[in-house]
Parts: structure tokens; C-alpha cells; sequence
């Protein structure tokens, strides 16, 4: 359907991979509400940054001689794997922002990586599998393993940025690198599909893309502004330690006069 498919696709992912860490980053100094901001983090680098991105790229999706269909219920399961990897690869690094030792932060990140890009990967196997055609499709499992590869690499450029302390443009030009890989996935699930036609096969049952699409993405928009909405409004990382240590400091003094 053209190049501007990959622009949107880009975009996409570059906005859900910087709201998302931006999140993450969050949660380091809200004790209170981490568990908030985490899932907030994984929502959207989860169900943005990675799934949404690779559901917009199928717009430009087509097989020659074949009617394509989606099976939703095979979409609704890729989007809760790609979920489940990312929370679990957020909360595997979390621990590590307060480590001492800088090996022991390289390995759990790469840890965290490792199962937060296998996760992801799953995820868009089982979109890919989620194809349906007038015929049947199986998928070459070398271009499998370069995603997940893909996958990996781009893991641990998210936590890395979600426990580092790095400025903003650092974070802005890291998501932009990030927003790349869910393409590349994308196009290396997408070579490795094989469709083998049946003239006499009916039109599969499922949905057409454009009827996963455009909920997914109005979704994939609304689930952005609340982690927006609330970065904006919560207190930045110094106003939050300061209000953590009048906290203390008031608990102690009501300690002492209660003593």
C-alpha cells in the first residue's frame, strides 16, 4: 500500500518505545506506585511500541489469487504474549537499579532481554499464524530466529534506557533506534510466510485487516494518553525525592514524640 505504511509503522513504535520507558524510568522513584507505572510501561511498549506496529504493517499485506482474513481470537492472543514479555522483562531489570555491581546489572538485563524478546517473538509468530488464505501457510523457521534476534537486540535497548540514567534527547534518539526493530521483525515474520494456494479452497473465515486495524490502533491511541496524561502530571524525579524525604522525616519526628 506504499512506503507510508513503514512511516506510520516507524512512528508508531518510536512514540510507544519512548511513553513506555518514560514510564519505566518513572516507576525507579515512585515506590508507591510502581506497580502503576510498570504496567503502564508495558502496555505501551508492549501493545504499542511492538504489536500495534506490526498489526499496521499487515495493511500492506496482501496475497495474489487469495482473500486474506485475520483470526481474532490467534491477534488477541499475540497481543497477550507480547504483554506478558515485556512486563516480565521490566520486572526481572527493576531490582537492578539499585545494584552495586555493574555485571550482575549486564546479566539480568541480558536475562530480562532474553525473555522479553522471546516473549515478543512468540507474540508475532502467533499474529503471523493468525493469517488465513484461500489455501495454507507455514513459515521458514531461519527468518524466525532472525526476529528473535531482532526481538533480543531491541530488549535490551529498552531496559538499558528504562534503569539508565540518561537524558531525554539520549532517550528520544535510543527510541527512535528501538522504533526500527519491530519493522524489521515485521518484515522478517512476513519473508519467512509461505502460502501455498488451493483454486478450490472458499474464502477463509476471519477478519479483514482493516477490521483489526483501525480498533487496534484507535486503542493503541487511547491506552497512549493515559501514561501521557500522567507523566505531565506527576512530579518530576527531584520534587519526588524531596516529597519522600519529608515523608520520613515527618514519620520520624512522629516516632519521637510518641516515644
Amino acid at each position: 500500500m506504499g512506503i507510508w505504511v513503514i512511516f506510520l509503522a516507524v512512528a508508531t513504535a518510536a512514540i510507544g518505545a519512548y511513553v513506555g520507558v518514560a514510564c519505566a524510568r518513572r516507576s525507579a522513584y515512585a515506590a508507591d506506585r510502581r506497580p502503576l507505572w510498570t504496567t503502564l510501561a508495558a502496555l505501551v511498549i508492549g501493545g504499542v511500541a511492538f504489536w500495534l506496529t506490526n498489526i499496521v504493517s499487515m495493511a500492506g499485506f496482501a496475497v495474489d489469487g487469495s482473500a486474506v482474513r485475520f483470526d481474532a481470537l490467534r491477534v488477541a492472543v499475540s497481543l497477550a504474549l507480547c504483554l506478558v514479555a515485556t512486563i516480565a522483562g521490566l520486572l526481572i531489570a527493576a531490582p537492578r537499579r539499585r545494584a552495586t555491581s555493574s555485571d550482575t546489572v549486564i546479566v539480568t538485563v541480558m536475562a530480562a532481554a532474553a525473555v522479553t524478546g522471546l516473549g515478543l517473538t512468540a507474540g508475532y509468530y502467533v499474529a503471523m499464524t493468525a493469517i488465513e488464505v484461500q489455501g495454507r501457510t507455514y513459515m521458514d523457521g531461519a527468518l524466525i530466529a532472525v526476529a528473535g534476534v531482532v526481538a533480543v537486540i531491541a530488549s535490551i535497548g529498552v531496559l538499558w534506557m528504562s534503569i539508565a540514567d540518561v537524558s531525554r534527547v539520549v532517550l528520544a534518539g535510543g527510541s527512535l533506534a528501538v522504533a526500527v526493530a519491530p519493522v524489521v521483525m515485521h518484515a522478517a515474520m512476513m519473508a519467512a510466510l509461505r502460502v501455498r494456494l488451493d483454486a478450490s479452497a472458499p474464502t477463509p473465515p476471519g477478519f479483514e485487516v482493516f477490521a483489526i486495524l483501525f480498533p487496534a490502533f484507535v486503542v493503541g491511541m487511547l491506552i497512549l494518553v493515559v501514561p501521557i496524561v500522567s507523566l505531565l502530571l506527576a512530579p518530576d524525579r527531584v520534587t519526588a525525592e524531596l516529597e519522600a524525604q519529608a515523608r520520613v522525616w515527618v514519620e520520624q519526628e512522629a516516632a519521637q514524640r510518641r516515644s
